[in-house]
């Protein structure tokens, strides 16, 4: 358990102690205030003030130091709690109790304080029942702070294995990203080889080239500057408009004073990829993909021309777009849909201020 965590459950069973205390003792608070006050506003003679303002300071600390110690050892090992576990707790618990009982601050009949193994009646029933409603509420507090530390884990795991599956998830997206897209700019570049542009091939290598570093060294990270993304745009777009030349065309707009705003790295990608994949693009009509910042939003948005006969999308890099969002900024892109325009909005993140 991290030191910051059992601090915070060693002050509330400390809290928690001095309340079972001062709950415990409240008939000896009620007792001192009549037997030392008369009606006339004197203290009678039978028992010093002196005595039992201490007898009932010892009372509140000893059954403090009693219900804290009970309340570690029910409040102990968490995370290795079992039923056999439990057993073994409980028997610590009443034991430490019997042991108390025996050293119970006792003040006599002649004003004196000793303990109670020293009394001349050892049995004492409001003792006892005092002793035993700590132990219960010991017992009780410790295993409702299990349940709910236990249901807080439970949680927090779930949150871990949902972001190790998302991440594991967009690993396999960009695995498969890879080779269909390299696939296609090797095709793209055998094309400019043949048609003897030497000077345009050697462009589009270096293109290539940038893509790939990007998706290798950005493609698993958090998050990056807008930017470092537009960077990745320029050499990304590159590659398909050579691929469909003169038939795709990107119109950009962005506010220079955003490009230090953050978004999750590889967020233009797939959607620039899902446009060109599911629409149309023929010279007859050309495709715009239209990519833009408007107030603190990167707005990609493209004309929906569907393929004939084309499958249908399943939504898996949309989607993983959309959790990778929530997950890093905690924000959500925002989805637009018309019968003539598709739309996506991503949020942008302020830069961290320098310390």
């Amino acid at each position: 358990m991290r030191f910051p965590e059992r601090y915070r459950i060693v002050s509330i069973n400390f809290l928690i102690s001095v309340a079972i205390s001062l709950i415990v003792n409240f008939s000896y608070f009620i007792f001192y205030l009549g037997s030392n006050t008369s009606v006339t506003g004197h203290r009678p003679p039978r028992v010093p003030m002196e005595d039992s303002s201490v007898f009932l300071i010892l009372q509140v600390l000893y059954f403090i130091v009693l219900s804290f110690i009970l309340l570690s050892l029910t409040t102990a090992n968490l995370r290795k709690k079992s039923s056999s576990k439990f057993v073994v707790q409980l028997l610590y618990c009443v034991l430490v109790c019997v042991a108390f009982y025996f050293i119970t601050p006792n003040l006599t009949r002649s004003g004196e304080i000793d303990i109670q193994m020293n009394a001349r009646r050892i049995f004492s029933p409001m003792l006892t029942l005092k002793s035993c409603f700590t132990l219960i509420v010991a017992v009780l507090y410790g295993k409702i702070f299990e349940l709910v530390y236990q249901k807080q884990h439970i949680v927090i795991e779930n949150q871990l294995l949902k972001n190790e599956n998302l991440q594991t998830r967009y690993n396999m997206l960009i695995n498969q990203i890879n080779p269909h897209f390299f696939f296609n700019s090797l095709n793209s570049l055998s094309m400019l080889v043949r048609a003897g542009q030497n000077d345009g091939a050697l462009t589009y290598i270096d293109r290539l080239s940038d893509t790939f570093r990007y998706i290798i060294q950005n493609g698993s990270q958090g998050l990056t500057t807008l930017g470092e993304e537009l960077k990745f745009l320029d050499a990304y777009k590159y590659l398909h408009e050579v691929r469909y030349a003169d038939k795709l065309f990107f119109d950009i707009e962005i506010d220079e004073n955003l490009k230090r705003w953050q978004l999750p790295s590889m967020s233009l990608q797939p959607l620039i990829e899902n446009a060109v994949k599911h629409n149309s693009i023929t010279r007859s009509r050309p495709f715009h993909v239209s990519i833009r910042t408007q107030r603190e939003f990167l707005i990609v948005s493209n004309p929906i021309i569907p393929k004939i006969d084309a499958p249908g999308s399943t939504g898996i890099g949309l989607k993983n777009l959309s959790s990778r969002y929530v997950l890093l900024t905690g924000r959500e892109i925002v989805v637009k849909r018309s019968a003539e325009e598709f739309s996506v909005e991503l949020p942008l993140i302020p830069p961290q201020p320098c310390v």
